[in-house]
């Protein structure tokens, strides 16, 4: 308890301030999403994003901590006359106790696969590092929960925690309705009997097909409208792929890891032995994982924001290669780590 307060607190520091910035001077008026999950935030499902407006955990969450912080905000900071502000700062709060929930679990997701805890914290670093870390936390959105579930889905499978991994399976269509994608992981590599998981997302079903059918009668819209919508995105798959192999394209996808992409490139150089060190470790869980985000990258056109949703992923290939690579073999001295087994 003591070590994940520790990590959590550390994690909650390395972004409180990159975060605090961004909510102070981001002006997100012409950000459509930003703007949809502040509506959401007030009960407002009009008109809004049929894509949207059916992720509300986050949102509800921002408007019940946003009542006690509106009774003090106007006194402390009465130059922001602007409404929004407290409900900004409820968003803020809630995304920097989410995100730093899922730094904890990427830690642990590391130790699981075997590396250390220096290298798991140093891997954790660099995910909270990332500029879609102070996207994710500095502005009214949601994608803070899809981390964590995400998360929690690679540790639930590895530590057999049924706990993490029934979470997942109800919080997850809320998240993100890309969750469709990731649920197969659950299923085919998820340490719960598989006629246990049937009723279990038959259940998590029933849920979320009551709760957008409430949404789409308070948003006045017809629940047709926005099934079909969950297909309606085939039209980015051509833009997407001229995307990324431009060059724009190809300097977006590093701003997942930043310049710490190079420690995962490096553990795929320097022959079959060192690839062997670690690779091996990247379990199919972890593989179906990327594919999954590829699909939904190419799908939605977001390419580097969906791929940092692999930050477990990215995380525990950065740790092992620090752990196990020849070429680290220096860092392992420096900070006394033993030698990891081939």
């Amino acid at each position: 308890m003591k070590q994940n307060f520790l990590i959590f607190f550390f994690a909650f520091s390395i972004i409180i301030g990159p975060g605090y910035n961004t909510y102070l001077h981001y002006d997100f008026s012409y950000a459509n999403d930003a703007k949809t999950y502040m509506a959401i935030a007030k009960g407002d499902f009009k008109d809004q994003s049929i894509t949207r407006r059916y992720r509300v955990p986050v949102p509800f969450i921002a408007a019940v901590v946003a009542y006690p912080i509106s009774k003090i905000y106007m006194h402390l900071w009465p130059q922001r006359s602007d409404s929004d502000w407290p409900l900004r700062l409820a968003f803020l709060i809630v995304n920097y106790i989410i995100t730093a929930l899922a730094a904890v679990v990427i830690f642990h997701v590391c130790r699981r696969y075997g590396a250390s805890s220096v290298s798991s914290l140093i891997a954790m670093i660099a995910v909270m590092a990332s500029s879609w870390t102070n996207y994710t936390v500095g502005d009214p959105m949601t994608d803070s929960l899809y981390l964590l579930v995400i998360s929690l889905v690679i540790y639930g499978i590895k530590a057999k925690d049924r706990r993490a991994l029934i979470f997942c399976i109800f919080v997850g269509p809320f998240a993100k309705e890309s969750f469709v994608f990731i649920a197969p992981i659950i299923f085919f590599w998820g340490y719960i009997p598989k006629w246990k998981q049937v009723i279990l997302f038959a259940l998590s079903g029933a849920v979320v097909f009551g709760a957008r059918w409430l949404i789409d009668q308070q948003a006045g819209a017809t629940y047709s409208a926005s099934f079909l919508n969950a297909f309606d995105h085939t039209d980015n798959f051509s833009y997407t792929i001229h995307r990324i192999f431009a060059m724009r394209g190809l300097g977006e996808m590093f701003t997942v890891m930043g310049t710490f992409t190079f420690i995962i490139l490096a553990g795929f150089v320097g022959g079959k032995a060192e690839r062997r060190k670690w690779l091996p470790a990247i379990d199919w869980p972890c593989i179906t994982l990327i594919l999954a985000l590829i699909i939904h990258a190419i799908l939605s056109g977001e390419v580097s924001r969906m791929l940092y949703f692999g930050a477990p992923v990215w995380a525990l290939m950065m740790a092992l290669v620090l752990d196990r690579h020849k070429w680290f073999a220096g860092y392992r001295r420096l900070l006394g780590i033993g030698s990891s087994p081939s």
